[in-house]
């Protein structure tokens, strides 16, 4: 992956500054009482997304309702992966017994899975995984980058094409490691190794290779692309009850509660007409639309947020689909919690600087949605406000500002994640007692960003050299799991 712009380095400076005096004017300068006014409108404004979200555009159909539509779009599922021979045949079984398909059984859906330089056979294991789901007649694997170390049928089938499988040949670059380095890293650079060109579908599914679903995952999918939908993304959901203590315990509950918040501000963006994003487990989006903006990014470090500008310039708003559920597992080591955090972090900013102009500039996009797309892109900001609000408020002993600006932050996702509980279905997961604990949490889990941002930007602004990727590593779901249909896992 490339570097960053000098151009873009020039605008995180000034960007930068301008948030610190920012953040020192909130606490030094600004009358408590306007700040009062000012938290309590942001505040107001953040909480519609309550009622907002209860009635997307589009909401989920019944069984029957589905039925009704007739015959459903193809699907094409991308899963993009590296070195995951540990859990991507677990994806291929249940993408085995989806039933989205004709009358005579035949799966209405094909699968292309890009192995990204991959050393321990994920491309064989995806191979036999798809033959023993019965789908092997409608999987297609990409072998991305150099064949050293690669088992010799994935060489041989990387070099001339998988015949067993045609339409897509291998992509393999010469056997030499500097080839591997010359590749873009990241999942965005893997997906990039095919294309809409390549898809046979009439719309795309992204999984992470970790990703579990339910039996009627495409099916539902593809109900809301039958009914005129561009651009929609999965639910996801957080894999539970891993043993570790309760400190791992907890730290996976505050990821899920995390997901069921995002869930909760992205419908309500969507359902008022703001400009809503992907999230990169669970993309689904229609082939014509991915070749409008030219496919994949291969430079890009969010592929699902640098999706989410692209198909925005052209007047698309991302909708959110409560009953298509991604399944994916939780970051409980520390370290590779803050990894990950930070290259999210590094990548939204990126993200900003490229696309925030052309996307304003979209006669296509109406002024609601760029609104929400600059107050919504904010967050990236605040915490180096809040930082240097922090530090002012401390010298100066602003205590009342500085405690005002933070409950101002962190309460009202705290809130919203709880009342996004009423969609997760489990015993007492609608108690008040329940929503205020676990509220209190994420509370204290989402102070995360507060670092996480505050660093990103003088990354983006001062790191020299290419962008580095950190994978985050994949184990597998619980033993025994089982991806359960919408109605069973409400």
């Amino acid at each position: 992956m490339t570097g960053t712009p000098g151009s873009w380095r020039i605008l995180a400076i000034v960007i930068m500054g301008a948030a610190i005096i920012a953040g020192l004017s909130l606490v030094l300068v600004v009358p408590i009482a306007l700040l009062a006014l000012l938290c309590v409108v942001f505040a107001v404004i953040t909480l519609l997304m309550v009622p907002a979200s209860r009635h997307p555009p589009l909401p989920p159909l019944s069984d029957a309702g589905i039925a009704s539509l007739g015959p459903l779009p193809a699907a094409t599922v991308v899963i993009a992966g590296r070195d995951e021979a540990a859990v991507i045949p677990h994806l291929l079984a249940d993408l085995g017994a989806q039933d989205h398909c004709d009358p005579d059984g035949r799966a209405r859906f094909e699968v292309v899975v890009v192995d990204d330089r991959s050393s321990d056979g994920t491309g064989s294991a995806a191979r036999e995984a798809a033959q023993a789901a019965g789908i092997g007649d409608v999987t297609r694997v990409v072998r991305r980058g150099p064949l050293d170390g690669v088992p010799a049928d994935e060489r041989a089938a990387a070099r001339a094409g998988d015949t067993r499988t045609p339409g897509i040949a291998g992509i393999a670059a010469p056997a030499s490691g500097a080839a591997d380095v010359r590749l873009a890293d990241g999942k965005g650079a893997a997906l990039s190794a095919t294309g809409p060109q390549d898809y046979r579908g009439d719309f795309v599914v992204v999984l992470d290779a970790d990703a579990r679903i339910a039996p009627d995952y495409l099916r539902r999918a593809a109900s809301y692309f039958a009914r005129g939908a561009g651009a929609m993304t999965a639910r996801r959901r957080t894999l539970r009850h891993r043993p570790g203590g309760w400190f791992l315990a907890q730290l996976e509950a505050a990821q899920a509660d995390e997901q069921d918040a995002d869930g909760e501000i992205q419908r309500g963006r969507w359902s008022s007409g703001g400009c809503s994003e992907f999230r990169g487990n669970g993309i689904m989006v229609r082939r014509e639309l991915l070749a409008a903006v030219g496919g994949w990014h291969e430079q890009a470090l969010c592929e699902d947020l640098d999706l989410s500008s692209r198909v925005a310039a052209l007047g698309e708003r991302v909708g959110w689909a409560l009953d298509v559920v991604a399944w994916e597992e939780p970051v409980l080591d520390l370290a590779a919690l803050w990894r990950q955090r930070l290259r999210w972090g590094v990548g939204i900013i990126r993200r900003e600087l490229e696309l925030t102009v052309p996307l304003l500039r979209s006669p296509r996009l109406g002024l609601r949605a760029k609104g929400d797309y600059l107050a919504y892109s904010a967050q990236t900001v605040v915490p180096v406000s809040l930082l240097a609000a922090l530090v002012g408020g401390v010298v100066a002993g602003a205590w009342p500002s500085l405690v005002l600006l933070l409950v101002t932050y962190l309460v009202p996702g705290a809130v919203l994640a709880g009342d996004a509980l009423r969609w997760e279905g489990l015993a007492g997961a609608r108690s008040l007692p329940q929503r205020f604990g676990r509220s209190l949490r994420l509370l204290v889990f989402s102070g995360l960003w507060i670092p996480v941002f505050t660093l990103s930007w003088p990354l983006v602004a001062f790191s020299r050299g290419p962008v580095r990727y950190a994978k985050t590593e994949h184990s597998g779901a619980p033993a025994g799991f089982r991806p359960g249909s919408h109605d069973r896992s409400r």
